[in-house]
């Protein structure tokens, strides 16, 4: 045992992360997320959240201590702290403005913001730096909403951090800026629907199998799914139709 526990200390990863060498680069969300940002030429990353429920702010400072801790948790593994610190933490956080919005009018917003934001956030200071664009960061891409029912999975169905399994978290929303109902999509204008694309029960109305959304664990959501999510297939390969929750061997 002494042994393999020694083997273990000097262990080092094939391709091994410059933050945590036992850790290959390639499973370094650390460092994912870093050449994520690079690739696009951006300051600062993160995905902008939602609150849609205001019954109790206890536990809305609650669920943001416990996203807190889980991303920092998972941080602290890759050693990367610095990575952190170029993260923004968006929040809107308005009673008259989102009490009770759903997914569609959450979405409208953060296709607003979106468009102007990623000229605010990253555009460099230098005065003949050429325009900058969203590339594929999911920070204006997906957007995070925490309503009733995404605030008590999170907060009251498990117990807190760090005595949770990663199933036991709770999930929240994320939506997809770029979806619309199949009926409005001009890409299959004129086509005949697959005869079982509209045979599941209807969530907000839409009886499609993508809604627009998915449930993904808070455990993993800030770190793990946003490195997931900057691949153009990432959405689809994950995708797990609500009420099932993307990652984990959730019912």
């Amino acid at each position: 045992m002494d042994a393999f526990a020694e083997k273990m200390r000097n262990f080092v990863a094939p391709n091994p992360s410059p933050r945590n060498p036992r850790v290959s680069r390639d499973s370094s969300h650390a460092d994912l997320i870093e050449e994520g940002y690079q690739a696009d030429g951006h300051k600062t990353w993160g995905y902008v959240i939602y609150r849609t429920t205001y019954e109790s702010d206890a536990d809305w400072a609650e669920f943001m201590r416990r996203l807190r801790w889980w991303k920092t948790d998972a941080m602290d593994f890759f050693n990367g702290q610095d990575v952190l610190d170029r993260m923004t933490w968006t929040v809107f956080d308005d009673r008259e403005r989102f009490d009770g919005a759903d997914t569609a009018a959450i979405r409208r917003h953060f296709r607003a913001w979106a468009e102007i934001a990623v000229q605010s956030e990253q555009q460099s200071d230098t005065a003949d730096a050429p325009p900058v664009s969203e590339g594929r960061s999911p920070r204006y891409r997906y957007c995070i909403q925490v309503d009733a029912e995404a605030l008590n999975s999170c907060v009251h169905d498990g117990p807190p951090p760090p005595d949770c399994r990663l199933e036991q978290a709770g999930w929240v929303k994320v939506i997809d800026k770029n979806w619309i109902p199949r009926h409005e999509n001009p890409i299959f204008a004129g086509k005949r629907p697959h005869p079982h694309a509209y045979d599941y029960e209807p969530i907000n109305g839409v009886k499609e199998e993508h809604i627009g959304w998915l449930k993904c664990p808070l455990s993993a959501v800030m770190t793990e799914y946003y490195h997931l999510f900057r691949d153009p297939s990432g959405w689809m390969i994950v995708y797990r139709r609500p009420p099932k929750v993307v990652g984990y061997g959730w019912d």
